[in-house]
This record gives structure tokens, sequence and C-alpha cells, in this order.
């Protein structure tokens, strides 16, 4: 006797996961999709995470987003186990980062959008980063670029843990020392 294991119906997580367009019509591997993560039940996972943009966030039984869960690449996590806590207002940095469009009409992303980096807190990451170039540079608490900061993919960052310090160019280095 051969037992055969019934098949449950697919879950409203799986129906969505399956649904996701990954290919071209073409049949072309489709860059940037944000494919939906099932538990092994079925479920959706409660961190949810998009393979392309690296941002997380933390989703209820339905898969909608927990208001104030999303983190971007480089910031801490947000416990998806713990009950959500009272919103605060968004912070200009988490306004900036959200404005930031990062997939066409269509779903398509967008490559090279720079995607400001926030804190914990909301607040701007002193260093600045932008994904597609390799560029970095030190920010204020506004987010405005310090002069002086920007170096070049594979140079070292800048030290940005210092606010009010004035970045010198080499040259002005040169005529101080004359």
């Amino acid at each position: 006797m051969i037992l055969v294991e019934p098949t449950r119906p697919k879950t409203q997580c799986e129906h969505h996961r399956d649904s996701v367009q990954t290919s071209t019509p073409e049949g072309q591997p489709l860059v940037g999709a944000y494919v939906p993560q099932c538990d092994e039940n079925g479920q959706y996972s409660s961190r949810q995470c998009h393979g392309s943009t690296g941002h997380c966030w933390c989703v209820d039984s339905t898969g909608q987003e927990r208001p104030g869960t999303r983190s971007s690449p480089g910031t801490p996590r947000v416990d998806c186990n713990k009950p959500d806590q009272p919103q605060r207002p968004k912070t200009h940095c988490e306004h900036h980062r959200d404005s930031v469009q990062t997939t066409s009409p269509e779903g398509y992303p967008i490559l090279g959008a720079y995607v400001p980096q926030c804190d914990a807190e909301g607040q701007y990451l002193p260093q600045q980063c932008h994904g597609s170039t390799g560029h970095c540079w030190c920010v204020d608490t506004t987010g405005q670029e310090r002069a002086g900061s920007r170096t070049e993919p594979g140079v070292p960052p800048k030290d940005c843990s210092k606010p009010g310090e004035p970045f010198a160019s080499l040259s002005s280095f040169m005529v101080i020392l004359i």
C-alpha cells in the first residue's frame, strides 16, 4: 500500500508568490521583481525582503506591510516578532528616502537611483553612498553634502564622524604649508 500525502490548497502567500512575473514575455529574467517569501506552512514570513533593493520590512498575516518597520540596506533591522510600537512621525530623511522612485510604473526597477540612508531614529547617516556609482560623501544633519567630502569608488571614504570639521583638499592643504 502506498501512502500519498494529501495536498493542501495553496495559501494566499503561495498564490501571491506564484503570480509574480519573474521573466519578460520573451523569457528573459526580470531583474528587480519583488517575490513574497512564504514560510513552511505557506503563510507570509514575518520579514519580507526585496532581493534587488535590499530593503526589508515586517508584514502581518495577510502580507500587508506593518508601518514603521521598513529598513534600508546597512541599517538595523526591526524585530518582526515584537508587537507594533506607537509610530513616531516620519523624519526628513525618511520622507526623502521614501520619495525616491525605485520602480517604474510598470514595476521594473530603476537602476541608478540614489536612495538616502537613515539610521534607526530616522536621521541621515553621516556617510551616504550611492549603491550604483560607488561614490560616498558626508552629509550634515539636514542631508546636505559637506563640501570636499565626496570620494570616488575604491578610495577610502572620509571620516564623517566630526560634523563641524571642513574637508580641505590637498591643494588647499599645500597652500597652508607654504
